[in-house]
């Protein structure tokens, strides 16, 4: 039997959407033993099929980011479910309507900031100890926070959460810079707009159709929407031996939206 790239590497993954699910079938085919926690973690499909004795999913955390004692309780239960910790994958976002920053309510940007950055930020400083442990034993220790080109780019309607991302990569770069010795990589990955569950149900809530969601690909150099294993592929490498004198970037993944 072959080895994947990440045998027997213990990851906790934070959010089970479309880009969360397709980064756990990613890293459980590639041998890793994973952790799948979120605030609506699903408990069928994919995340009951372990691949074999060294690729498997070890357990599913119902997790709600923005309640700290909720997020150190999930990590360090995904530690021990694990034995360890050598890696964080964050996918998690905010569900939220579009509008321009002068028609939103009143606490309507609090509950993104919540979950996008502060939430992402608790994730982060609650499994650093435990990534770093790993990092000063010689395993390949890493974090990877999906973000969005929003954050280097804008978005109409969607000021919150594009403050809110920015806010991630600037947490990214300084996280990395302070345990780059250890060894311990620190990335974001910044998807454009990507074929999601999550994603389409945004665009009908907007009242577009069909025709105007394809549409929207015609403003992409590529031509098409991403797809989630595209990032989940993204999100592998930047946890492989094969990127571990990378860190501290932002990687769009964008089909050249974003250059």
């Amino acid at each position: 039997m072959s080895l994947g790239q990440h045998v027997g590497q213990k990851i906790l993954v934070v959010g089970a959407g479309g880009i969360g699910s397709a980064t756990v079938e990613h890293l459980v085919t590639e041998d890793a033993r994973v952790v799948v926690a979120g605030r609506n973690v699903r408990m069928d499909g994919p995340f009951d099929d372990p691949k074999d004795e060294l690729g498997i999913v070890l357990g599913h955390l119902t997790v709600d980011i923005t309640d700290e004692g909720a997020v150190e309780w999930g990590v360090t239960r995904a530690a021990e479910l694990l034995g360890g910790l050598d890696a964080l994958v964050v996918t998690a976002g905010h569900r939220h309507e579009l509008a321009p920053l002068h028609e939103t309510q009143a606490g309507w940007a609090r509950e993104i900031i919540e979950t996008e950055l502060i939430g992402v930020m608790s994730l982060v400083r609650h499994s650093l100890p435990f990534i770093r442990n790993a990092g000063n034993k010689g395993r390949r220790a890493g974090i990877v926070v999906v973000a969005s080109d929003s954050a280097k780019a804008g978005s109409m309607g969607d000021a919150a959460s594009s403050a809110a991302r920015s806010g991630v990569l600037g947490m990214v770069k300084s996280v990395a810079r302070e345990n780059a010795t250890v060894p311990l990589t620190v990335n974001a990955v910044c998807p454009g707009p990507t074929d999601t569950e999550m994603y389409r149900q945004a665009a009908e809530a907007e009242g577009m159709t069909g025709k105007v969601f394809s549409g929207m690909a015609k403003g992409i150099p590529a031509r098409r929407l991403g797809q989630p294993e595209e990032i989940a592929a993204t999100v592998a490498f930047l946890l492989s031996e094969g990127s571990a004198y990378i860190t501290g970037q932002a990687l769009s993944v964008s089909g050249g939206l974003t250059m």
